[in-house]
């Protein structure tokens, strides 16, 4: 059997050679000997005679087949993007679990695609597109800021166009944030694990929110002063509009300052409704409690706060946010949280840890007309963040509920709903990939 192979690799080996052989021992046949020696006594210029017009008929086939070949490239180009559009993003995937869960127990396991793409048309201005989906939802309660409630449906999250105005940046479109363009920082907190995702808990949450078509204006002034304003209409898409009185608007001023190793800000908001915001994390709460669009006369919200790093290693970072809701016929507290944050650089990675107080209400029965303030605890967050390359970042991190239970609030009943919202462990890993 070796035998047979060995034999037949050989007649494979034969049977090429003579292929190649075979075109020039045809040629070598046609070639007259005399010929030969004529070429020999004149080889000087009959050589050059016969290259110079095989390289001419060469010159021209290979230039017909670039021309060929740059038609089609500039074919493919026309129906790709502008040479001024660039797109970057990332996908992300979570695995965790949180005990205590009034959702799931479970460990379960998302994924998210979050992509950007930047066009500029001048070289100063920008629009921005942030497309989005992920599979994240009410059924399972373990969400990270990367996470996206989407369904698997591809989403909008924002659009904007942002171009200079003398020494001012104007940006304005129908998705826009009502920070999106806010140079104010009132922390330098990276929060990018289980706080930012959940209710309250997400730094600036009270002085952040507002999506929707709206303007907005920003500009950083020498010496290190920054200031903002935007005014978004969160109906505007809807027959509510915007800036009408069946619509609700969110607007937004603020005024900051950064200096090499320190900073900070105060922002200040207004909304025209307060259960906009409650109805995010106690469904239909306003309704349960006979609060209608005429009842509701929105809030404000202030944050202040600063930051300060000792060294490039290290950040510090303090905030308090105060949020004063307003309902007709009903008298309500103003209510604050505060929350302090550590990032520090420890071996190959970033450590961070974050306490945040929890504020919360007294809610009254059908008859009370007060509202009245509460403290249920607070949450304890420590993460890291490891860059395995430079195109995957993976955080480990667990956040902690440490409530107050206050006996006599406790035997009227007045916080355990509250209690089995908040009470709970999460604990889990995210994976971020740039591309």
């Amino acid at each position: 059997m070796r035998k047979f192979v060995k034999l037949f690799k050989s007649l494979l080996v034969t049977s090429a050679f003579l292929a190649l052989l075979a075109p020039i021992t045809a040629t070598a046949s046609e070639i007259n000997i005399d010929e030969m020696n004529s070429y020999v006594r004149k080889k000087s210029s009959s050589k050059k005679q016969f290259n110079s017009q095989s390289f001419s008929k060469d010159i021209v086939k290979i230039n017909e087949s670039v021309e060929r070949i740059d038609s089609g490239i500039n074919e493919f180009e026309a129906g790709s993007f502008s040479e001024t559009t660039t797109m970057s993003g990332t996908a992300s995937y979570q695995i965790g679990g949180v005990t205590g869960s009034e959702i799931t127990e479970a460990i379960t396991s998302t994924y998210s695609i979050k992509t950007d793409l930047n066009t500029s048309f001048t070289g100063e201005d920008n629009l921005y597109v942030g497309i989005e989906t992920g599979n994240s939802s009410a059924l399972n309660d373990f969400d990270l800021e990367s996470s996206v409630v989407g369904g698997d449906n591809l989403n909008v999250a924002s659009m904007y166009y942002q171009f200079p105005l003398g020494e001012f940046q104007i940006a304005v479109g129908p998705e826009l944030d009502s920070d999106d363009l806010m140079p104010t920082k009132t922390s330098a907190y990276s929060d990018k694990f289980f706080f930012e995702s959940q209710y309250g808990l997400k730094s600036n949450f009270f002085a952040s929110r507002g999506t929707g078509a709206g303007v907005a204006v920003a500009r950083t002034f020498d010496g290190g002063l920054n200031a903002s304003a935007s005014i978004i209409g969160t109906g505007a898409s809807t027959n509510s509009g915007i800036l009408t009185a069946e619509g609700i608007d969110v607007s937004t001023l603020s005024l900051g300052y950064d200096a090499d190793n320190f900073g900070g800000g105060i922002i200040f908001q207004n909304s025209d409704s307060i259960c906009t915001l409650v109805n995010d994390f106690i469904v239909e709460l306003c309704n349960d409690y006979g609060i209608s669009a005429i009842l509701d006369e929105g809030y404000s919200a202030t944050t202040i706060g600063g930051y300060y790093s000792p060294d490039e290693k290290l950040k510090f970072s303090i905030t308090s946010s105060f949020l004063d809701p307003s309902i007709s016929g009903t008298r309500i507290d103003t209510i604050q949280d505060f929350q302090f944050a550590v990032d520090r650089e420890w071996g190959d990675g970033t450590l961070h840890a974050s306490y945040k107080t929890y504020p919360f209400y007294k809610v009254p029965d059908l008859n009370g007309d007060r509202i009245q303030q509460d403290d249920l605890g607070s949450f304890v967050e420590v993460y890291y963040t490891y860059n395995v390359n430079d195109s995957l970042t993976l955080r480990p991190g667990v956040s902690i509920t440490m409530p107050i239970q206050d006996a006599d609030d406790i035997a009227a009943g007045n916080d355990d709903l509250a209690f089995s919202l908040i009470e709970r462990t999460a604990i889990g890993v995210g994976a971020t990939f740039k591309f």
